[in-house]
């Protein structure tokens, strides 16, 4: 005997998220699946906010003033998402995730894996739709200043979170953190206003903010890396093979890079600093060099800036001559993935600011990277 079907009820007034995400939504107000995630679901009704009027003292002979209305929202309520926002979360799922992936394995991981654990931690909810606020930018551009401008708004929610979710980092919070750093590099390329501000904070003149949040959140990746290894994210890594030391001269680049060593302008008692700093960068020029897949070109360009190191990074964010030129070593390996979304045009004007801060008696030190990036 045929059991007859149960009829399926589609839901068809579903809450924008779980449209988004494609999941089947209960039409509750708010829906369980936003509610089990803490989410802020369209389908809520209004929420209903406490307000105190304050009445100022009218001046003598005065009326008094319309009083002033505050509006108070509930200790830790999530800061309100709007429409819009909404829209950039579909827009990340659709359309920056594929553009973001290297492969359909890491498409994936970005379509499913991230935007599944954005919707438990605020921190990568806002960094998800600052870069889809970003990639939209780029198809519709005569959207572009309200598009930067939330974008903005989004990646200033969520560094101060991030940093309190790094400062308190565990297995639990190892994935999401880890997920949000691999956004921040593509967002400060797509955001910058021009090459002055891809390295240096064009108000304060220190380093650009990327730098450190990427360092510090390398020291946890490390720490968690099983936790990562063993998750969906283990397909945004590509093949993690390091090189040894012995083995980099076979790189057709590495010559120049070990020649380059004798010649930087540093005194001797840091010249085996900067020697270390050479080797991590001859690896990543010997992983770019033997790349089979555009992430591993990509991986091997980004994989530089993260493990620097302390004195390098003090360096850079005094312009010291040396430091500056081995980024402009950098700067190749990034013109190499330059097809990238959010890199596109971003290099050659960054290594022509490099050159402009070198004095002119270290000017062929950086022909060669000037040559490669098709300035020479």
């Amino acid at each position: 005997m045929v059991t007859p079907r149960r009829a399926h009820h589609k839901s068809r007034g579903g809450c924008a998220i779980c449209k988004a995400k494609r999941v089947k939504c209960d039409e509750k107000r708010p829906c369980s699946y936003c509610t089990k995630r803490r989410l802020p679901c369209s389908l809520a009704p209004a929420p209903s906010t406490s307000a105190s009027v304050s009445l100022p003292s009218p001046s003598p002979g005065t009326s008094p003033s319309t009083p002033e209305v505050h509006a108070t929202r509930p200790q830790n309520e999530a800061p309100p998402f709007t429409s819009a926002d909404f829209g950039l979360f579909r827009h990340f799922i659709h359309s920056t995730a594929p553009a973001h992936a290297d492969d359909s394995a890491s498409e994936i991981v970005w379509r499913e894996a991230v935007t599944d654990l954005a919707t438990r931690y605020p921190y990568l909810l806002h960094e998800v739709l600052a870069i889809a606020a970003l990639h939209r930018r780029t198809v519709a551009p005569e959207q572009a200043a309200a598009l930067k401008r939330t974008a903005a708004e989004h990646q200033a929610r969520a560094i101060p979170l991030f940093r309190e979710a790094l400062a308190a980092s565990s297995t639990e919070t190892a994935l999401p953190l880890f997920a949000c750093s691999c956004l921040f590099v593509p967002y400060h390329f797509a955001a910058a206003k021009d090459a002055s501000s891809l390295l240096f904070n064009e108000e304060t003149g220190s380093l650009a903010e990327w730098l450190g949040l990427i360092q510090g959140c390398a020291a946890v990746t490390m720490e968690h890396s099983a936790t990562i290894m063993q998750s969906s994210l283990r397909a945004l890594l590509g093949n993690l093979y390091t090189p040894r030391v012995e083995d980099l001269s076979g790189g057709p680049t590495d010559a120049r890079l070990a020649e380059l060593g004798s010649k930087l302008p540093v005194t001797p008692e840091y010249r085996e600093a900067y020697a270390q700093v050479l080797v991590k960068l001859r690896v990543c020029y010997y992983l770019s060099d033997k790349a089979d897949s555009p992430m591993d070109r990509k991986n091997a360009a980004l994989r530089f800036p993260p493990i620097m190191g302390l004195k390098f990074t003090e360096d850079l964010a005094l312009r010291s001559p040396a430091a500056l030129i081995v980024m402009a070593f950098w700067c190749v390996l990034l013109h190499r993935v330059e097809d990238r979304w959010w890199l596109k045009g971003r290099v050659k004007p960054l290594l022509l600011q490099i050159w402009e801060l070198i004095p002119s008696e270290y000017g062929d030190l950086v022909m060669w990277p000037m040559e490669q990036v098709a300035f020479v």
